[in-house]
């Protein structure tokens, strides 16, 4: 896999030579190559025997310096230059395609780097098999300001040379987020870039499909999963990691960084929140590949405050709304509904800690968060003791209900809609969490009520029988749904919201 290009300048990307005083001409389909494969996330660099200043001026005057980062331009051997060039930008000889049209040169390279590909561009098929190699490139987004913030860096830890590497890294401000679980959702096109992409810092050597990464997100049961941002004083690095957990297995499926954050301190940082969830988890096999010093460099902070949230959103997913017009309340099976819905661009959805628990309408707590026109909530979620700490004896005492009496008059006064997804009484006996109290008998009566209140509210309250949709085993349990059952879910959401407001359109006509 190519990811960097290094051209020669001299009868390469423009025919003459510049120091002999020549009038060069630039190769314009070369020139357009160059550009293409910017757009695809193939960057180029330079490596010439020229002056630097009058080198970087007709490439301006080319309107073409801006395209290349790293550029060494100097009378110096190419080797150790593309060497440099290579160990700066954090990459591998063998992702790397160096382009000459000096014989010397090129073998000069391989000796002293024999994994770089080479290519003589004398050669009669050199401009179709540059065109040959864009046509395999996948990407979809240029990586140029990510290493442009690189070569920045790169530039002022020279200037600091008497700082310690520690000292640098505290210097740039680091700060870090890791969503979890269901929030990797909308992150999974990048993240399986990611992992398909990496190699030197792909420490389980992982590959992955993205409708079976999704799959694997979305089952809360079999994995835990963590992405991995970071941002500093230099700019914003985007995703840059991704960790999962088989939880059956107890080791690690993926563990994979981009290599422009190598040295930054990052694998440390994730194997923290891992070790969170899975203090024992075995990474020894990697011992001496990554520093284990806990990087107090590194600010951590929360996917859950809004702020970041929305940052890292409107980096990932640019066409979410501001302003949210649906709600899913359905806990950690929030994302994976959302995920399957068409109306995902209008949709905020709940993720333990920012989430609604009914319980909350007995202490008031509910009006601190956001109530957009169409919510969605997981009645199952709710029956469980351990969503009433210190209340749960009283469920069946009147407490529940009177809960979803407060929540009703509360739907009604803001003019709300809500749809709430009944959780099935036909479920085989091992698919109820009896241990916390979620048994076929609370199941059927707390169901019952909500239908009740259902039909006493119309216009304001409508329910969802899983009962009615579910079909063989696309349950872990009662309270955690395979994506099959999720999908179905959302497309239930989507025509519920459809028909209202279609409805309101014709009222409105």
């Amino acid at each position: 896999m190519i990811k960097l290009i290094i051209w020669d300048l001299d009868d390469t990307l423009w025919r003459g030579t510049l120091a002999d005083g020549d009038a060069v001409a630039l190769h314009a389909h070369r020139a357009d190559m160059v550009r293409a494969f910017n757009a695809k996330g193939v960057v180029s660099s330079i490596c010439s025997k020229n002056d630097f200043e009058t080198a970087r001026a007709r490439l301006v005057e080319f309107g073409l310096w801006d395209e290349f980062v790293f550029p060494h331009i100097a009378f110096t051997p190419k080797p150790e230059a593309i060497r440099a060039i290579i160990e700066d930008m954090r990459l591998r000889p063998a992702n790397v395609l160096f382009v000459d049209d000096n014989p010397v040169n090129l073998e000069e390279v391989r000796h002293c780097l024999p994994d770089i590909q080479l290519l003589d561009i004398t050669a009669t098929d050199a401009d179709d098999h540059l065109a040959g190699l864009l046509a395999l490139q996948t990407g979809s987004r240029s990586r140029l300001d990510e290493y442009r913030m690189l070569e920045r860096k790169q530039r002022d830890r020279g200037a600091a040379a008497a700082l310690s590497n520690e000292d640098f890294l505290r210097s740039c401000a680091i700060e870090a987020c890791a969503p979890q679980m269901m929030d990797n959702l909308d992150f999974a096109p990048r993240i399986a870039e990611l992992i398909n992409r990496s190699n030197q810092l792909n420490y389980t050597a992982s590959r992955v499909v993205q409708a079976a990464l999704e799959r694997d997100i979305i089952d809360l049961v079999g994995f835990d999963s963590w992405s991995i941002f970071a941002w500093d004083r230099y700019g914003r690095y985007g995703l840059v990691g991704f960790a999962m957990v088989d939880r059956q297995a107890g080791r690690l499926v993926h563990f994979t960084f981009s290599c422009r954050v190598m040295h930054m301190g990052l694998e440390a940082y994730a194997l923290g929140k891992l070790r969170e969830k899975w203090p024992d988890i075995d990474v020894s096999a990697w011992d001496g590949r990554f520093s284990r010093t806990p990087p107090d460099w590194i600010a951590d902070r929360t996917f859950h405050d809004p702020a970041i949230r929305s940052q890292l959103l409107a980096e990932q997913l640019p066409a979410i709304a501001t302003e949210p017009a649906i709600r899913i309340m359905f806990d950690c099976q929030s994302g994976g509904i959302a995920h399957f819905s068409r109306f995902r661009p209008a949709i905020e959805f709940d993720n333990n800690p920012r989430l609604f628990a009914l319980r909350q309408m007995e202490d008031g707590s509910y009006l601190e968060q956001n109530f957009p026109p169409f919510l969605v909530y997981g009645a199952t979620i709710d029956y469980l003791d351990v969503r009433w700490p210190g209340k749960w004896h009283l469920l069946e005492r009147g407490l529940y209900e009177r809960c979803v009496l407060s929540l009703c008059i509360f739907l009604i006064e803001r003019g709300l809609r809500m749809l709430v997804v009944l959780p099935p009484e036909e479920a085989p006996d091992d698919k109820y969490r009896l241990g916390l109290n979620h048994s076929r008998e609370r199941t059927r009566h707390f169901n019952a009520l909500w239908r009740r209140v259902a039909r006493e509210n119309p216009g304001h309250l409508w329910v969802l029988e899983i009962d009615h949709i579910v079909e063989g085993d696309e349950m872990a349990d009662v309270t955690h749904y395979y994506a099959g059952l999720l999908q179905k879910i959302a497309g239930q959401i989507d025509g519920w919201v459809s028909d209202a407001l279609n409805s309101d359109s014709a009222r409105a006509a």
